[in-house]
């Protein structure tokens, strides 16, 4: 566990090992964790080990394109063929935030594309670019890291607007995993149908309020790891924005790939993917409903992608919104 590849990073070398969150938000408890052979997995890692999916050498190089894709949306959202449909709260502090989304297999995403639904937390954003901090976690399709058309957990993070820092997973050095029976990079193994059974993933990002560490925790059940504090100082006591949505990523002159369930966001339930019970993790460790009035729908090319969410709240589901697209943008 303490040979991974996070402990490489030279602001870890005197890092203390966390192995458990010290708390959860007041109120929620863990499930029962699924055996390994749910995700897919024969046998778990040895006791004392975490599992870390072994990168090859085009594994590391798409890493780094992957982070270039970052760095050119930080910079310029339309350099790089980067689109976004998204909620987002900028009235912070934030201690974390909660939503579960609905999960899709995307068979129709062309070489070199990524299609992701995240939640994403930021730092002070009135700060110079190259000491922007952010962290994300959710689940995407990408043809660009995985070669595949089916949706994966995934974690993402940069402590310099991706300039020089940050990637997907554990392909660098950063996020701490802390579980041998699932991790970054790996399949989701239930996804949704369109027009049928919805499939949810559960993501829980939480300042642990003992060790400064933010904490990821899987489907109510699994807590996998944490993004160091040392890593973040922007973001040290707390979070100043909450994002969710969809983002997409594509080559130049190659039609951009469907987001959510590759459908409009505003067909309904059962048919465009929905992000439900979005909440945040307040001062007092407390999960908190975020005021619709204070919330910002973005979609930075609406006649593809979009936000819908003027839904109604469907009892304990709190605040929701659908999002996606079919794409087919071309530049």
């Amino acid at each position: 566990m303490y040979k991974q590849p996070a402990f490489d990073h030279p602001l870890l070398k005197n890092h203390t090992l966390q192995l458990k969150p010290s708390s959860l938000p007041k109120g929620m408890k863990l499930g029962k964790s699924k055996p390994a052979s749910f995700y897919g997995f024969n046998d778990t890692c040895p006791s004392g080990t975490v599992l870390v999916h072994r990168a090859r050498k085009q594994d590391l190089t798409k890493s780094q394109l992957f982070r270039n894709q970052f760095k050119a949306q930080a910079n310029d959202p339309t350099a790089n063929r980067n689109h976004f449909a998204i909620i987002q709260n900028a009235y912070g502090p934030f201690y974390g935030a909660y939503a579960k989304m609905a999960t899709y297999k995307l068979p129709d995403l062309k070489a070199d594309q990524t299609s992701s639904s995240t939640i994403y937390l930021f730092g002070d954003t009135h700060v110079p670019n190259n000491e922007f901090n952010a962290i994300e976690a959710g689940w995407q399709v990408s043809t660009a890291l995985y070669d595949s058309s089916y949706p994966r957990f995934f974690t993402f993070w940069t402590s310099d607007g991706h300039e020089k820092t940050g990637c997907p997973n554990l392909n660098c050095p950063g996020f701490v995993s802390t579980t041998n029976i699932y991790g970054p990079g790996s399949f989701i193994p239930e996804f949704s149908t369109y027009g049928g059974e919805q499939k949810y993933l559960s993501i829980l990002i939480a300042r642990d309020s003992q060790t400064g560490n933010w904490w990821v925790t899987y489907n109510d059940q699994l807590p996998l790891g944490y993004f160091p504090k040392e890593l973040l100082p922007k973001m040290q006591d707390h979070a100043y924005v909450i994002q969710m949505g969809g983002h997409v990523n594509s080559p130049l002159n190659v039609p951009s790939p469907p987001m959510g369930s590759g459908h409009s966001s505003n067909e309904g339930r059962n048919k465009a993917a929905y992000f439900i019970q979005v909440t945040a993790v307040g001062r007092s460790n407390e999960l908190v409903k975020l005021d619709p009035d204070l919330i910002e729908t973005t979609c930075d090319i609406s006649d593809y992608y979009c936000v819908s969410d003027g839904h109604d709240t469907y009892g304990e589901d709190v605040y929701v919104f659908a999002y996606g697209g079919v794409g087919g943008f071309k530049k």
